[in-house]
């Protein structure tokens, strides 16, 4: 079934009263952007050991169909529209200057679209196809070139801003942001909510897989994560009410839909919240702050709302707003509550909104990863937002994370508290590159309370949505609010440089080496390797394990660009290396190395060294982060020198220096990413 037709829209009387009704469960004051405020002190009945065992309950809110660009491309300090880290398209452009027929179309804010009830467009953008076959058409094997090919519609390169999104750009000023978070597929609502509540989809098949499309999530009979979390001693509640707009993934399995309805199964995974009023967010908030005031909030909880209110993009975003405030304000009926409970709020996948970064991608051969040769994910970036008392201060995390790590998150916690409960489904590629959310967490230092955060505006209903499609109104690249933000630490350190050359006849290969090091040794870090000019072929995927490295050879020689070359290395964290030049010329046996040392006092090294029979002349010339005028290193036939940076102590451990040479103009390196010693930092 077609990810259009998949679901009506149920939103009603019931849909548009419950957004007006959120009032009711509590306001909150202030309105503008608010940074975090000063630790306070915690209420009597929290105990804060410093550990995530001081977790006592979990929500997770996934919304609807939203990618990070579209929602938070324009925020400050995060991976964004001024993300200078960034493959190329064909010809040269950059990846935000899209195809769009015979000519080319940047992303273009919603808000200043042409045409009647403009001011509506950025609420009500209308629904894009999402199917798994526009999904992996857009994504072009990792191309991202096939946005409007494959979308045909130009508001897949719509994006919102503050102004449209105030409430969810205070909640990411007050908490934490997670800027490398993905879908678990390149598909459809079902399947990433079948990753979010079992960890896969059976991708290989068996038990009802592979559930990889939009419409075809039922009848399956894996073990979810919440008979996981009841096998395992733990309590656990889905709220919902009976407009649940197909988004419980529980009712996409056999044990929970043939269930008893006297079982824990039903009642805790499949019953609606009980209506009282007639408004679907009232009625669930309603239950949940019921809950928190009698102590019988469970420990983890699923929050599946209806459509009007879910973010679709028939869901005005204000709408969503609405809830996510209404739901703080319940848990803080009990502030006790409020101060020990986490929530996630993320996105199921992005509806065919436009994301810059390419996601990462398994290279051939890792088990329940592919249908029919074509990989499931990751997906396009979505936005993540870790609400808590332990990631209140405006901080970015980085860390590449997917649907499943939200089950990771609980696998860790419950464990911490005694009661460990292993999802069994989550494939080890999956495991191996994406994170547990942890490291979006201070537990050590929580501040405790609410924020202020502003007034949600009023409620938008199903009619207020009825708007043309948008028309662009500007065609240039958008760019970001100025500023940085704190950034969490990372697991890995990326590296990668030409290791060596392979000539036999007309053949030449470059043998480039990727390697992983850096604080945890225990996150594997992927890599994408595109050839921007000269050849076809890629990109080309590779996952490199905790303190490893892979070495690839690519062609460069006849057939292939014969002796030319332009590469380009992308990694985790904006981690990037362009190596351009003609592998027969003047700089056949001219490299620069870089040597990463975070203990170092010059963390970043560059190992300028000189093979051919006379003297040349190194350039360094600093792109971003580093201050100054380029840098010249002569050095002699068959010499070499060093260059040393203080990237830590002087840029928050960011760098991004191109390297040339006087005997051949093609010749270049750049190297830009960011220096990894586990220790919180800046974004750049």
């Amino acid at each position: 079934m077609s990810s259009l037709s998949r679901r009506s829209f149920l939103a009603g009387a019931a849909g548009v009263a419950g957004v007006a009704g959120v009032a009711a469960i509590g306001g909150v004051a202030g309105a503008g952007k608010a940074r975090a405020e000063p630790a306070r002190a915690a209420s009597a009945a929290f105990t804060s050991t410093g550990t995530i065992a001081d977790v006592q309950h979990v929500i997770v809110l996934m919304q609807e169909n939203r990618s990070f660009d579209h929602y938070f491309g324009g925020l400050q300090g995060v991976r964004g529209f001024d993300d200078k880290s960034t493959i190329l398209l064909s010809g040269g452009n950059s990846v935000f200057n899209q195809p769009n027929g015979s000519g080319r179309q940047y992303p273009f804010w919603l808000g200043a679209s042409a045409g009647p009830n403009a001011e509506l467009l950025a609420q009500c953008e209308g629904d894009i196809d999402h199917s798994w076959s526009t999904q992996h058409g857009a994504w072009n094997t990792g191309k991202m070139d096939s946005w409007m090919a494959s979308k045909q519609k130009v508001q897949c390169l719509g994006y919102l801003n503050r102004t449209d999104l105030p409430f969810h750009y205070a909640l990411a000023d007050n908490y934490t942001i997670c800027d490398a978070y993905h879908a678990s597929g390149l598909t459809a609502t079902g399947p990433n909510r079948t990753y979010l509540f079992s960890g896969s989809i059976h991708a290989s098949g068996g038990q009802g897989g592979p559930a990889y499309d939009g419409g075809d999530e039922s009848g399956l009979s894996w073990r979810t994560y919440a008979e996981t979390l009841q096998n395992a001693g733990m309590s656990w509640r889905v709220y919902q009410a009976a407009d649940n707009y197909g988004d419980n993934g529980l009712a996409y399995f056999n044990q929970f839909v043939n269930a008893s309805h006297s079982s824990a199964l039903w009642q805790r995974g499949m019953t609606n919240v009980q209506a009282t009023t007639g408004d679907v967010p009232t009625d669930v908030l309603a239950a949940i702050q019921s809950d928190v005031q009698n102590g019988q909030l469970p420990q983890v909880s699923w929050i599946v709302l209806n459509q009007i209110n879910s973010e679709h993009p028939i869901g005005p975003p204000v709408n969503g707003a609405r809830f996510i405030n209404g739901l703080l304000q319940a848990l803080n009926a009990d502030p006790a509550v409020l101060n020990s409970t986490a929530v996630f709020l993320n996105y199921d996948e992005n509806d065919g909104f436009f994301d810059h970064v390419p996601p990462p991608i398994p290279s051939g051969g890792q088990t329940d990863e592919f249908v029919s040769g074509k990989p499931v994910g990751l997906g396009f970036r979505v936005p993540m937002v870790v609400i808590s008392p332990w990631s209140r201060g405006g901080w970015v995390n980085s860390e590449v994370s997917d649907h499943t790590s939200v089950i990771r998150f609980l696998e860790t916690w419950s464990t911490a508290i005694g009661t460990p409960a292993t999802c069994p489904n989550i494939s080890a590629w999956r495991r191996s590159v994406c994170g547990d959310l942890t490291s979006a967490f201070d537990f050590g230092n929580p501040v405790t309370g609410l924020p202020t955060l502003p007034t949600p505006g009023a409620a938008l209903t199903a009619a207020n949505c009825s708007v043309p499609n948008p028309t662009p109104t500007n065609n240039a690249q958008p760019h970001q609010e100025a500023g940085t933000r704190p950034a969490r630490g990372l697991p890995y350190q990326a590296n990668a440089n030409v290791s060596s050359w392979t000539y036999s006849g007309s053949s030449v290969q470059a043998n480039i080496t990727m390697s992983n090091t850096g604080p945890s040794g225990t996150t594997a870090a992927h890599f994408a390797v595109y050839a921007n000019a000269f050849r076809t072929g890629g990109p080309w995927q590779y996952t490199v394990p905790a303190g490893s490295s892979t070495t690839d050879f690519f062609n460069v020689g006849s057939g292939y660009g014969n002796g030319k070359y332009d590469l380009t290395v992308v990694g985790p964290n904006r981690f990037l290396r362009r190596l351009t030049g003609l592998a027969t010329g003047a700089s056949k046996n001219i490299e620069a190395h870089p040597t990463i040392n975070a203990a170092a006092p010059s963390a970043l090294t560059l190992t300028l060294t000189n093979g051919s029979t006379a003297a040349v002349t190194f350039t360094l010339t600093p792109n971003q982060y580093i201050t100054g005028a380029p840098s010249t290193y002569y050095v002699l036939a068959s010499g070499s020198t060093t260059a040393s940076f203080d990237v830590i102590g002087q840029n928050n451990g960011w760098y991004d220096i191109t390297a040339t040479v006087s005997s051949d103009a093609t010749w270049a390196r750049r190297f830009a990413g960011h220096v990894e010693n586990g220790a919180p930092s800046v974004t750049g």
